[in-house]
């Protein structure tokens, strides 16, 4: 059932959503992840620093690793939202191909005209989730970033 044509307008409606992920991501690492990547190495700097030439190895492990948490956390926490909203696009994309899956008889299959409905049905119902999706991107960027203060 996947045409080329049909591979193609699938492939335009999803790079759509992933330009925009792609742009929310972005601003989260530019404004949100590198301060906190730029504290964690200041932090890391300063370990050494207090250590000097006397300071135990293990003194200084214990205090990079301190310095880390917080990166490390606002890293999973990102990485789980987009995840999350990763695994719902796909999740109502499949919704899309079953339902149309369902539809689909031995006297379809040999209709054009019936077989180009259900592409459309297919094709709507695409659209449909991936701009449901776009609507949820504000709201997760905004949980991601109440999150990182």
């Amino acid at each position: 059932m996947a045409s080329p044509d049909l591979q193609s307008k699938v492939n335009q409606l999803t790079s759509i959503i992933q330009g925009e992920l792609t742009t929310v991501v972005d601003e989260l690492e530019r404004f949100k992840l590198r301060p906190i990547a730029r504290n964690m190495h200041s932090c890391i700097v300063s370990c050494y620093d207090k250590a000097g030439k006397n300071g135990r190895k293990e003194q200084i492990e214990h205090c990079t690793n301190q310095c880390q948490i917080p990166y490390q956390t606002a890293a999973n926490v990102s990485q789980q939202e987009i995840a999350n909203f990763q695994n719902r696009l796909q999740r109502a994309m499949m919704q899309c191909q079953d339902d149309v899956q369902g539809m689909i008889t031995p006297d379809v299959q040999n209709d054009d005209k019936k077989m180009k409905m259900i592409v459309d049905n297919l094709l709507t119902c695409f659209d449909n989730a991936i701009q449901k999706s776009r609507e949820g991107l504000r709201p997760m960027k905004q949980r991601i970033e109440s999150q990182l203060k």
